[in-house]
């Protein structure tokens, strides 16, 4: 188990994928093999050009009163782990490019059954996926 990245790939792709038995492109998928680190809950997409976006992101910190375990009633939280719950949030900055070359692993249960494909980049432009056999 533990963490992972999620991709998208957007509508309209010209590569062919394998018959799965959904659209991919309605599908989030999980990875742990894009980074060259441990997966850290990133988002990536690939773009209808067959591009490899990263989500760049920010985070700032969220006031007391925002967070989802304050009591507005005694102005505290119960617990000191629950101060933390919420206490940051993602702010989205855009995409980058992530000039991807090299093979990753992505996959997702769909209607009970587990699959596992590989993307296949080449200088940046995603020229293949296949089965994860």
């Amino acid at each position: 188990m533990g963490l992972f990245d999620t991709l998208t790939f957007e509508d309209g792709l010209e590569i062919e994928f394998p018959n799965i038995g959904a659209d991919p492109s309605e599908i989030t998928w999980q990875t742990k093999s894009i980074a060259r680190h441990q997966p850290m809950l990133e988002n990536y997409k690939v773009t209808v050009e067959e591009r490899l976006f990263k989500e760049e992101v920010n985070y700032e910190n969220v006031p007391e009163e925002d967070r989802p375990y304050y009591d507005e009633e005694t102005e505290e939280f119960e617990s000191p782990l629950m101060e933390l719950a919420g206490g940051r949030r993602k702010v989205h900055q855009g995409w980058s490019d992530m000039e991807y070359h090299g093979i990753f692993e992505f996959h997702k249960t769909i209607d009970g059954d587990y699959v596992s494909l590989e993307a296949k980049f080449t200088d940046g432009q995603l020229v293949d996926i296949t089965p994860n056999d």
